[in-house]
C-alpha cells in the first residue's frame, strides 16, 4: 500500500481572469493526503524513539533549538512562533520540562514580564544522548539518497515559507489556531 508511487498529472485550464493560466494538479489531495500520513507516521516513529528518555518530540527539538541558539536561551515567545505554536501551549511543554529539570525558566530583570528559557547541564547531556541514538528516526530517511535528503528539504521548506505567507495575507483568518491542527501533538504535555 505504500509502496505505490503516485504520478503526478497536470492539467492547463484557461480562466478569463487577465488572461491568466493556471495549471491544476488532478491528484492535489493525494499529495496532501500523503504528506499528512508522512508526517503523522514519521512523528510516531520519532515519538516512540524518545520513550526511553521521557520526553515527547517537541521538548527534544526545544532541548535542540536551545542548545543551537545563542547563549543557550530564547523566550517562550520565540519558541512558539519557530513552532507556529501559540505561546500558551509552549509554556504548558516549558513547565513540565522545568519540573523534569531540562530547562530553567526565569524571569527577565529588565523586563518583568519577560521569561528566559535556558537549558540545564541535564538538558544538554539529555539532548547529546538523543542526538546521537535515534536510530529508528534515522531509519526512515535511509530510503533517500544525500541528494534526495537536499531536494525533499528544499521542497518542504518551499512549501512551508508559500503557507507561511500565505496565512499572513488578509484572506486566511487569523484567529484560527494553528496548533489546534497538530491534534495527534495534544498528548506532549
Amino acid at each position: 500500500m505504500f509502496n505505490k508511487r503516485i504520478h503526478i498529472v497536470e492539467k492547463t485550464t484557461e480562466y478569463q481572469e487577465g488572461y491568466m493560466t493556471h495549471r491544476l494538479r488532478e491528484n492535489g489531495y493525494a499529495i496532501w493526503s500523503t504528506l499528512m500520513q508522512a508526517r503523522v507516521a514519521a512523528y510516531h516513529v520519532r515519538r516512540k524513539d524518545l520513550l526511553e528518555y521521557g520526553v515527547s518530540p517537541e521538548q527534544a527539538g526545544i532541548l535542540e533549538r536551545l542548545y543551537h541558539s545563542k547563549d543557550k536561551t530564547m523566550t517562550p515567545t520565540r519558541i512558539a512562533e519557530l513552532y507556529f505554536r501559540q505561546p500558551n501551549t509552549i509554556t504548558a511543554i516549558l513547565r513540565n520540562m522545568e519540573k523534569k529539570g531540562l530547562v530553567e525558566l526565569t524571569k527577565n530583570l529588565e523586563r518583568k514580564n519577560m521569561i528566559r528559557v535556558s537549558i540545564t547541564e541535564k538538558g544538554m547531556q539529555l539532548r547529546e544522548t538523543i542526538s546521537t541514538n535515534l536510530t529508528e528516526t534515522r531509519k526512515i530517511f535511509d530510503v533517500l539518497s544525500d541528494e534526495e535528503l537536499d531536494q525533499l528539504e528544499n521542497m518542504l521548506l518551499r512549501i512551508r515559507d508559500k503557507s507561511i505567507i500565505q496565512t499572513s495575507s488578509s484572506k486566511f483568518n487569523a484567529t484560527r489556531r494553528l496548533d489546534q491542527i497538530h491534534e495527534s501533538d495534544g498528548q506532549i504535555i
